[in-house]
């Protein structure tokens, strides 16, 4: 949940600022359409999940498929509603991204057009639906005039995330060949998908940090500013050491045991920069 506070924290210019419904109400909705895109994924993945991620096959099993349809039934209904309130509400522009949010979810994964099996196309609904959109629409929320150096933000933030999420492209390699799903990982070669990730990693933390660095303003800021270089300088660098192996898809499934560490490490010390900034 930490991207949802991105975009309201580098708009706001005071706490008070965020005290609203509609940021709640934003965040209930961001919610929402992240359930419904997991669970709209793990219900058409649910043969490929029974091959290495077996607890998300035995939850589909265990829940029945009548029940899992009408738990995404509910979230789009949810997700809708809220999506009116907004539209009805004058944020135009935040109705119209999560609108598209809804839509990259359900594309990804349902046939017949099932993004996720389109080699390189694969990771770009994940990264703009979950790492983009939000960002954006929280922004919008509080300022609608973004700045250049949100936008960079943006731009770094996601260059981060897609380079992280190609080392579960990379690790999920055989498992999704077998199936016969054809990702980035199999147009492009592992080692090529493994130095995409490294350098986008990388590209991305160096963007971010540069755009971030404007809001270390005393101790306290500067040392959450030090601890976010540190996890991104450790997380660009342990992608990269994948590189080094004779073996890079044993080493990136080895990797891929990392990813909530990678995520962890490097988002919530964005939020809590961007918190004390403002406080």
């Amino acid at each position: 949940m930490a991207t949802i506070l991105l975009g309201p924290l580098f708009a706001a210019e005071n706490f008070s600022s965020l005290i609203d419904i509609d940021i709640l109400l934003f965040g209930i909705l961001f919610f929402f359409s992240i359930t419904f895109a997991c669970n709209i994924n793990c219900y058409h993945d649910r043969d490929v999940d029974t091959l290495k991620k077996k607890d998300l096959a035995r939850s589909i099993d265990s829940l029945g498929i009548s029940t899992v349809k009408n738990v995404m039934v509910f979230e789009s209904v949810i997700v809708f509603v809220l999506i009116l309130y907004f539209f009805l509400n004058g944020y135009i522009g935040v109705a119209l991204l999560a609108s598209l949010g809804w839509a990259f979810g359900y594309l990804y994964s349902a046939p017949p057009i099932r993004l996720k099996n389109r080699g390189i196309l694969g990771p770009i609904p994940v990264n703009l639906g979950v790492y983009v959109l939000p960002i954006f629409a929280g922004h919008l929320i509080i300022d609608p005039n973004p700045t250049m150096m949100f936008l960079l933000f943006v731009a770094g933030y996601a260059l981060l995330n897609f380079g992280i999420n190609l080392v579960n492209v990379a690790e999920d390699y055989e498992v999704d060949r077998r199936c016969e799903i054809t990702t980035a990982a199999h147009k492009l070669g592992l080692k090529r998908t493994v130095g995409s990730a490294s350098s986008t990693a990388s590209i991305g933390s160096a963007v971010v940090l540069i755009t971030l660095l404007p809001q270390v303003k005393d101790f306290y800021t500067t040392l959450v500013f030090l601890v976010a270089l540190l996890a991104m300088i450790f997380t660009s660098a342990d992608i990269t050491s994948i590189l080094l192996s004779d073996e890079v898809h044993e080493k990136a499934q080895k990797k891929g045991k990392r990813l909530p560490l990678y995520f962890t490490s490097t988002r919530y010390p964005m939020v809590l920069l961007l918190l004390l900034a403002i406080l």
